[in-house]
């Protein structure tokens, strides 16, 4: 397997186009909207210099030269061995491009799309190459955090999964292997919980955004960085994760009984967060923190690799 093609030059297909083209893949992209292309060398260039401090090997003249950008959808569809599709998550508009890989694509070539959320059996449900479409979820921004997340459909074939697990292993992408099929995934399922406790909290008066933001940089994110949830409970029991569940397990039954009623998402709530997360951080300074942020993950994932944690 050589070539690899990507479906939209925005960031996250930016970011996989550095991923694998780094990994020693030729790249091939597309967009419907060629002004797109306009800012995209500086962006994946900004991406591969961030991926060689954390691997000095990366060589970035090298992989931008593995970049062929702006080609046409059947050019892409006639050389790569896998594409994946980075589209927005609107599911008509995935609906409607998986038709078309679907249709230009020889039968060997396997699907991947880069939704957040949105199965893939929903998505392809009226295709016959079902057998050789799945879900690779990244997490955002992709060349940073190497998680991706494997989520086949039922009618989602072996050979696909195996094939697609192969490129992502040799992109030094940590896998999750979603054994069936949910809405929103692992991540985000996750994600979603926590998010929808903060918003609990926050909404019924319990703590500032500032002040649950802070519990989880300054707190439980210290050690999310290099160890899971159960990884977590293991270590903070003295007899292991058994001897956890059996200490606390009932403190944790009676906060999920409470923890039954929908968060607010309105409107409103969104405005008062506006103004508190705005306090904060201005919005002119959005995308300046938002670079602060890769180069702290940068480095933290320097820091794992170099410690054997990853």
């Amino acid at each position: 397997m050589k070539n690899i093609g990507i479906i939209g030059g925005g960031l996250i297909g930016s970011s996989w186009a550095a991923i694998f083209s780094k990994s020693g893949f030729n790249v091939f992209v597309y967009d419907p909207y060629p002004e797109v292309f306009n800012g995209y060398e500086k962006r994946v260039t900004l991406f591969l210099e961030e991926l060689k401090a954390i691997d000095d090997k990366v060589d970035v003249d090298q992989c931008l030269n593995k970049i062929s950008k702006n080609v046409r959808l059947e050019e892409l569809c006639a050389k790569v061995e896998y594409i994946q599709e980075s589209a927005p998550e609107i599911l008509s508009v995935k609906q409607e491009l998986f038709a078309r890989l679907d249709n230009l694509s020889p039968q060997n070539v396997v699907i991947g799309s880069s939704s957040s959320a949105i199965p893939i059996s929903k998505i392809t449900q009226n295709l016959r190459g079902q057998h050789r479409c799945l879900i690779a979820h990244p997490a955002n921004p992709p060349h940073l955090i190497p998680c991706v997340e494997i989520c086949p459909g039922e009618n989602t074939s072996t050979k696909s999964i195996e094939k697609a697990k192969e490129i992502f292993k040799i992109s030094g992408s940590s896998i999750v292997t979603v054994n069936k099929e949910i809405d929103g995934f692992i991540l985000n399922r996750l994600q979603g919980a926590l998010l929808n406790e903060a918003m609990r909290l926050y909404s019924e008066g319990y703590a500032s955004s500032e002040d649950i933001d802070a519990t989880i940089k300054d707190g439980l994110g210290l050690r999310w960085a290099f160890m899971g949830p159960f990884e977590t409970i293991d270590l903070n029991a003295p007899g292991g994760i058994k001897d956890y569940m059996a200490r606390y397990g009932s403190i944790f039954i009676e906060m999920a009984k409470s923890q039954t009623k929908i968060p607010d998402w309105s409107e409103n709530a969104g405005k008062k967060l506006e103004l508190e997360r705005r306090k904060v951080l201005s919005e002119d300074d959005l995308e300046k923190r938002a670079k602060k942020r890769n180069f702290l993950l940068k480095q933290l994932r320097k820091l794992k690799i170099d410690n054997d944690e990853t």
